[in-house]
């Protein structure tokens, strides 16, 4: 019932050399996804890179991944993805007609899809707010909806590290809904039963029943998450190395343990840390206070390809987003999301930019205080 059977062939080849690659190298366990015979989208938290892989072994029938646009810049390498697997390409921190009508299009001719329902990867352990649209998407496509969820990958591969650790990694479908049960609901009951499923804190699992991942290098590249000292305040004065984190400033050190666990600051987790840290955002966006950055790219991104259009010192404020000498209105920003650890991506005025900043400065700060900035302004709107 696929659309090609080239891709099926693919799939069939693939599917138990991936599993055991992934069964080797982290010991992955699944549980069998359920041989339905329908077209179905399949909606997953996102914790890792290798989450389509791990989805893939799952399921009995080959599927088609939405996966962000910036894979099309790998040129070779995604020239073959393309030839095995023709992903649906998503732009991450936009809206895209195309992206959903390719969808629409393999699941009414017989196709399976599967959609990471976050739109990112987790920054925290806990599965972000599902994009609001995924409900009308489901309902839009009148076929069966598979729900699964990823548990362990957060600490395998935090999305803060390039550093991937050894340790418990498993999978499961969550609920099947036939295209009759979902006729039956209304979007709003969509969105929250598929927001409930995928929803995963793997800080709360960890706690209740702690596993090892064990890594020499555990605590490294946490700078790319925390951009705030919790004795000093200072910004972006923490550096990591091995297991420790030292703030330049204050001199403040701290660790990242095999179990995931700091040590050294009154945070336990990372996502505590995480939550204190954006009370600190959320107190300079009151203020209007200016967040800074050193010097970055801005560029423009048309038929997949990067054209700079700005280069030099970054800031964001309440007012605007800048970079050079080139600047936007953040309210002429509806939406915004980060790629990867060093880039911000967003659509404004018919245009795709991306901002990347070099590997030594913090994106994630500027993510942040964006989102918070937004949040206070519906919460304003709505008063």
């Amino acid at each position: 019932m696929g659309l090609s059977r080239k891709h099926r062939i693919f799939f069939g080849i693939l599917r138990v050399p991936v599993w055991l690659f992934l069964k080797l190298r982290f010991g992955f366990r699944y549980q069998k996804a359920p041989n339905l015979s329908e077209s179905y989208i399949v909606l997953s938290n996102h914790v890792t890179d290798l989450d389509p892989l791990f989805l893939g072994v799952s399921f009995p029938h080959q599927m088609y991944f939405v996966a962000s646009e910036h894979i099309t810049r790998w040129k070779l390498a995604y020239a073959a993805l393309r030839f095995v697997f023709e992903p649906i390409i998503r732009y991450k921190g936009s809206i895209a007609a195309s992206t959903v009508m390719d969808i629409l299009r393999k699941v009414r001719k017989g196709g399976r899809v599967c959609i990471f329902a976050e739109g990112m990867r987790t920054w925290d352990g806990a599965t972000s707010p599902i994009v609001p649209s995924t409900a009308k998407l489901i309902k839009a496509s009148r076929c069966a909806l598979v729900t699964y969820k990823l548990v362990g990958g957060y600490f395998v591969s935090p999305n803060w590290s390039k550093k991937m650790r050894r340790g418990p990694i498993s999978g499961a479908p969550v609920r099947v809904y036939s295209k009759e049960e979902l006729a039956r609901m209304s979007e709003v009951e969509i969105y929250d039963a598929i927001s409930k499923d995928l929803y995963e804190d793997a800080y709360v699992r960890q706690l209740a029943d702690s596993k090892p991942y064990k890594s020499r290098h555990g605590a490294e590249f946490l700078e790319n998450m925390f951009f705030l000292c919790p004795t000093c305040r200072a910004n972006g004065s923490l550096h990591s190395k091995g297991d420790t984190v030292t703030c330049a400033s204050c001199g403040l050190q701290f660790k990242y343990n095999s179990f995931c666990i700091l040590e050294g600051i009154p945070f336990q987790t990372v996502k505590d840390y995480s939550n204190w840290q954006i009370e600190m955002v959320r107190e300079d966006v009151t203020s209007n206070a200016v967040y800074r950055n050193g010097e970055a790219t801005l560029s423009t991104v048309a038929d997949h390809i990067p054209i700079p259009l700005a280069h030099g010192a970054t800031t964001i404020s309440c007012e605007r987003l800048t970079c050079g000498d080139w600047a936007m209105p953040l309210a002429q920003i509806p939406d915004l999301a980060i790629h990867g650890r060093h880039s911000l991506v967003f659509s404004a005025g018919g245009e795709y930019f991306e901002l990347t900043v070099p590997k030594q400065y913090n994106i994630y700060k500027f993510f942040v205080y964006y989102r918070e900035w937004k949040r206070q302004k519906l919460i304003s709107a709505k008063d």
